[in-house]
């Protein structure tokens, strides 16, 4: 094969491993598209979206995870770059302004720390041969040894190793390659440990990813991995992948999963960084599941109604970020009226300042009563 075609190959494998954080609106995940193309991808940074370099070394694997498309047991063309092309190539897109980063993952070559050192070689001829000072995400291979992952993080911006599970049981149940606590958790605990003792390393933080929906997990467990995830380890993001299935792979029959679901499962973890929710908060089904059809932050307010109404005028902070509809630069918006000494008086001067209505209105109240229409 050419070396294009290695190229468009190599991005397609890559297209499964998330480095788009998927924001408080389910929209977003639920209009996802697919945005891979000859290693192009367009992620979200706040407002504006950035074309990564999104590319495995290798499609090669000797893991047999069921839903993966590099599984070992799925017969499909393989293709490998080797770091020197990788890096050139890199810096064509990036000189000709294609692309303002990369995020370089793998399959195995060989094995764990053979996958590094070429991953770590790539980033190191980047930073050295090419004096490139922009964005480098590296994945750490599950296995690896601690000394490759701080040469990664010396390297990298950031740097993220996928879970995959929410627990030990529902990785076995994908993969019997891969020890949840040896191969992932204790490099986590490495990758931690190390950018606590020197934050340049990894100085973007690090982050993780799960496979939504191809296991017998459901959202509690998701979510209470995650919980942990952020306490123990101080994981910055953690992704979704919503399974699909695909042909040839020993899960090709099994259900694909609902976006909405794994777009309510971001919505839940953005609760959980940005809005001080956590566990307790959680309304889930009797299985265990969230309410695809409503935003969980409506849910739990509906569940704690003996906490509301609330004034908007005499309302914390803290009390106004949990309301449905009102978010971190709206409630900023209204205390900021509360110093200034100026009044809310009706929902139209509250819709003003960036607050959904519909959503909040029998949460609050405005002028010292409930109010159901503009004034």
């Amino acid at each position: 094969m050419s070396t294009f075609q290695d190229l468009q190959l190599l991005s397609d494998a890559a297209y499964y491993d998330r480095c788009n954080y998927v924001n408080y609106n389910v929209d977003n995940i639920l209009k996802e598209t697919d945005k891979l193309k000859d290693g192009i991808y367009h992620a979200k940074a706040g407002n504006r979206e950035v074309p990564l370099f999104k590319i495995l070394m290798t499609n090669q694997c000797n893991n047999d995870c069921a839903y993966c498309t590099n599984c070992m047991k799925h017969k499909y063309q393989r293709a490998h770059i080797g770091p020197d092309a990788l890096a050139r190539i890199y810096m064509q897109y990036y000189e000709n302004n294609i692309v303002e980063g990369i995020f370089l993952s793998s399959g195995i070559i060989k094995d764990a720390d053979r996958t590094m050192e070429e991953m770590n070689h790539a980033a190191y001829l980047l930073r050295n041969k090419y004096s490139y000072k922009g964005y480098i995400h590296l994945k750490v291979i599950p296995g690896a040894s601690k000394d490759h992952i701080k040469h990664a993080m010396q390297l990298a911006d950031r740097v993220s190793i996928n879970i995959e599970a929410a627990t030990k049981d529902g990785l076995s149940d994908l993969s019997s390659t891969k020890n949840y606590d040896k191969d992932i958790l204790k490099r986590l605990d490495w990758i931690d440990r190390l950018h606590k003792k020197n934050h340049s390393l990894a100085s973007s933080g690090h982050t993780t990813q799960i496979i939504v929906g191809a296991n017998e997990e459901n959202d509690e467990d998701i979510l209470n991995r995650i919980d942990y995830l952020k306490k123990k380890y101080n994981v910055l993001y953690n992704y979704f992948s919503s399974f699909r299935p695909i042909k040839g792979t020993p899960l090709e029959n099994h259900e694909a999963c609902d976006n909405k679901r794994t777009g309510r499962l971001y919505q839940m973890e953005y609760l959980f960084s940005k809005y001080n929710f956590t566990k307790k908060d959680i309304v889930l089904d009797d299985n265990g599941f969230l309410d695809l059809n409503n935003d969980p932050k409506y849910n739990i307010a509906l569940e704690n109604m003996d906490k509301y109404p609330l004034d908007v005028n005499t309302a914390k902070y803290k009390e106004l970020i949990k309301v449905p509809g009102i978010g971190l630069k709206s409630a900023r918006r209204i205390t900021h009226l509360q110093k200034i000494g100026r009044k809310i008086n009706n929902l139209k001067q509250l819709q003003e300042l960036g607050v959904n209505i519909n959503q909040c209105k029998i949460f609050v109240k405005v002028g010292g009563s409930y109010q159901s229409t503009l004034l």
